[in-house]
């Protein structure tokens, strides 16, 4: 009977020697000690990958070249990068004259930093087609491309409000015009038609920008531009002139009257006399000095 105990206990060790050796128990333990090492494992990994806790001052780069702000970066594990490139009058040339991150930051090692490097020359932009834009709307527009508008110059014209005509440098230019960023350019604004009449006066032989010009110092508008051969290029219509215009020279319009002018660059179309307008009424009714002196 005193054995009986004995043999129930090393029936129990059996039991717990089956469920610690088994197969199945034990590829649930190593599966979990894999996992816990994974765990572990990758954080390490991401901690070291990240250098966590490492931080780099970034230094001054500005007014130093690209090849400079390279150097001084590698050796502080740091790279440089262009990103883009403007003009800045007084600067240095090819010097870094923006940067991001600010200098002063803290990142993290192998940080790109991005700059922006002074060119040699002023960047330009091309005038925007302004003829018949509202002012507001137009000056807007000069504004986004990097233009300023100085100035305003009121002008005759057909409807009021409107931009007629721009002038750079005193001169009126044409759309497409290229102009170095920052310049002051002057809209030439319409007030409306008067009704004041004024002779129109030739405008034969000038090439489209000096048309522009002397219409408006005869308080006229040039309007419609039509090439006899169209232009291959914005610098072949400085060569054309204007051979024809309507209304003709010597009549009367009211002020700020666009005119239509007619362009070539065959001199040949000059050789024709130009038509001119004449008022004969005068002579069909003479006035009482011209009675007298009969």
């Amino acid at each position: 009977m005193a054995n009986k105990p004995n043999e129930k206990a090393k029936g129990k060790s059996s039991f717990a020697k089956k469920i610690l050796f088994n197969v199945f128990t034990i590829n649930i333990a190593l599966l979990l000690a894999v996992i816990v090492a994974a765990y572990f494992g990758t954080l390490y990994w991401i901690d070291s990958y990240t250098n966590h806790g490492q931080e780099i001052v970034v230094p001054e780069l500005e007014g130093m070249t690209i090849d400079e702000a390279s150097k001084m970066l590698k050796e502080k594990g740091l790279y440089c990068e262009i990103v883009d490139s403007l003009f800045v009058d007084g600067k240095k040339a090819s010097a870094i004259v923006e940067q991001t991150p600010s200098a002063g930051a803290k990142v993290k090692a192998e940080r790109t930093i991005y700059v922006v490097i002074n060119t040699n020359t002023p960047r330009k932009v091309a005038l925007p087609d302004l003829m018949d834009v509202s002012v507001r709307q137009a000056e807007a527009i000069v504004n986004s491309i990097g233009l300023k508008v100085s100035d305003y110059e009121y002008v005759p014209s057909e409807y009021k409000g409107l931009v007629e005509d721009v002038k750079y440098d005193n001169k009126i230019i044409n759309p497409g015009t290229r102009i170095t960023v920052g310049s002051s350019i002057v809209f030439c604004v319409g007030m409306g038609l008067s009704n004041e009449e004024v002779p129109v006066i030739s405008l034969r032989g000038l090439t489209l920008d000096q048309a522009k010009a002397r219409a408006h110092t005869a308080s006229l508008n040039v309007g419609s531009v039509f090439y006899d051969e169209q232009p291959k290029s914005e610098i072949e219509k400085t060569i054309y002139v204007v051979y024809k215009q309507q209304p003709i020279t010597g009549s009367s319009v009211k002020m700020g009257k666009p005119l239509t002018i007619y362009l070539t660059k065959d001199r040949k179309f000059l050789e024709t006399p130009e038509e001119v307008f004449v008022d004969t009424t005068a002579a069909q009714n003479p006035n009482e000095d011209d009675l007298l002196l009969q």
